[in-house]
């Protein structure tokens, strides 16, 4: 069996002969790399982030040490801003989320995404559109049928969340109007589908699986770009024909102001990172879809991701 120290150097092998190399910094990494995380520990973001970092050590695909910090506040603004304020430090990191893109847009904060380099989208955290299996609704143009036809409702967890987004982004593709209930939390979603309180609930794979696997609820749509990694079965809103896609970023970026050949250097090295069998379990287990973008790509789909944001907020009144 390749063992993890194998692995690497062969990937990184690979990553050599497959095409042009690039003129990394001769000295870098040579120091420890502070890795901060801006949420409390046993979130998403901190899952994700530590999943990563220890795959980076055990496969020892960065040279030097790695210190991981939570630095919670301000829904991410205030880890983010810590990271921000590191310009020109390649040995400081950050894991990307709906926050990182969110944030900045209903609060004030000295960041934006455009403050940093982007290194990569390593996953992309979608929502379903899900119903319960006895609904009228057996499909996403019944949904749409209904809604031509009468009030249709759809919840999600907060009033301008990324539920709403991708309801609002639904709704303008399907030429519907709906009525959209903010819900506070996963477990009070399930619980107003459950008792028929709303038609329909927009959530997070992981609020829903459950009930989706026990086969009381339905997913009609998953609103990425592809589909999920747990359930491949359910279709994109852009493969029955509803026009958008919408998912939330969990990459990897750096401070700004840093020099081209960083950036490289971390683009190299996770594409190595996100081969490993670590990472693809972390994706299946966690219903991620895996398609990653690098580097200056990757910054472009942080900008098209908070036009579409913003966009929708300005439409439902939460932002001017």
């Amino acid at each position: 069996m390749m063992n993890r120290r194998t692995f690497a150097a062969l990937a990184a092998t690979v990553a050599l002969f497959a095409g042009p190399t690039t003129a990394f910094a001769e000295d870098y990494p040579s120091e420890r790399l502070t890795y901060t995380i801006a949420f409390g520990p046993g979130g998403g973001n901190d899952r994700m982030s530590r999943t990563l970092v220890d795959i980076l050590k055990d496969y020892e695909l960065y040279p030097g040490n790695i210190v991981v910090e939570n630095r919670e506040g301000g829904s991410g603004a205030v880890g983010f801003s810590f990271v921000k304020n590191k310009a020109g430090d390649p040995y400081a990191a950050t894991s990307t989320s709906g926050n990182f893109i969110g944030t900045p847009l209903v609060s004030d904060t000295d960041w934006t995404y455009a403050d940093f380099t982007p290194i990569g989208l390593l996953a992309s955290d979608a929502m379903f559109l899900v119903v319960r299996s006895d609904s009228d609704f057996g499909t996403l143009d019944d949904l749409v049928e209904a809604a031509k036809a009468g009030r249709v409702t759809i919840a999600g967890s907060g009033s301008a969340g990324p539920e709403r987004v991708t309801a609002s982004l639904f709704a303008q593709a399907a030429g519907i109007e709906y009525e959209y209930v903010p819900i506070g939390s996963g477990g009070e979603l399930v619980t107003a589908l459950t008792s028929g309180s709303v038609d329909a609930v927009v959530a997070n794979p992981s609020e829903v699986a459950g009930q989706i696997d026990a086969g009381s609820f339905s997913a009609l749509a998953f609103s990425d770009s592809a589909r999920s990694t747990n359930h491949p079965d359910i279709p994109t809103f852009r493969e029955l024909g509803y026009d958008f896609d919408f998912s939330l970023p969990r990459g990897v970026v750096l401070p700004p102001d840093l020099d081209p050949a960083v950036q490289d250097w971390w683009v190299a090295t996770l594409k190595e990172a996100v081969e490993t069998p670590e990472w693809k379990d972390y994706l299946v287990t966690n219903g991620m879809s895996g398609n990653p973008i690098w580097g200056e790509d990757f910054g472009t789909y942080l900008e098209e991701t908070s036009a579409k944001y913003e966009a929708v907020l300005k439409d439902i009144g939460a932002i001017e």
